[in-house]
């Protein structure tokens, strides 16, 4: 058996109680991850362009809706942290390696590592977005996990 990543067992164990996709839907969702990945990668680093190198405007508005600047800077780090990530995972997804999924299966964690700390930094819609990220998220990662094993 491959070993587990940090909280795999765990998180797998809650996803294993939720209906199974259809073989189908599972290959459709497989052959279409590495695209997905492609627009991710796009779009968080035109984000990340926004944050890091269009001004302090951008900035400001961003933090505002953050809760503060400390808070917007971390979850700019933890998007900088996901678009390497989803990066590193578009070439092992297209050849259906186990480690395309694991680098999703980071994502998916610093992801909600992200929705706690905006949370705390009074994000309005955080927590809401914190549940949808874990329930709909980790329920298609989980779903597909077997076609990468």
């Amino acid at each position: 058996m491959a070993q587990l990543l940090p909280l795999e067992k765990e998180i797998s164990d809650i996803f294993a109680k939720f209906p199974a996709f259809p073989d189908n839907i599972k290959e459709i969702l497989v052959k279409i991850s590495p695209y997905l990945c492609i627009i991710g990668v796009v779009f968080g680093g035109l984000g990340l362009l926004a944050a890091f190198g269009l001004g302090v405007g951008v900035s400001a508005i961003g933090a505002a809706a953050y809760g503060g600047m400390g808070i917007y800077w971390i979850s700019m780090l933890f998007l900088a942290a996901m678009v390497a990530l989803e990066a590193m995972a578009i070439s092992p997804l297209m050849k259906r390696q186990k480690k395309g999924w694991d680098y999703l299966y980071y994502v998916f964690l610093l992801s909600l590592i992200n929705g706690v700390v905006s949370i705390f930094g009074s994000f309005s819609g955080g927590i809401f977005s914190l549940i949808l990220t874990f329930v709909i998220g980790g329920w298609i990662l989980f779903q597909v996990r077997e076609k990468y094993l």
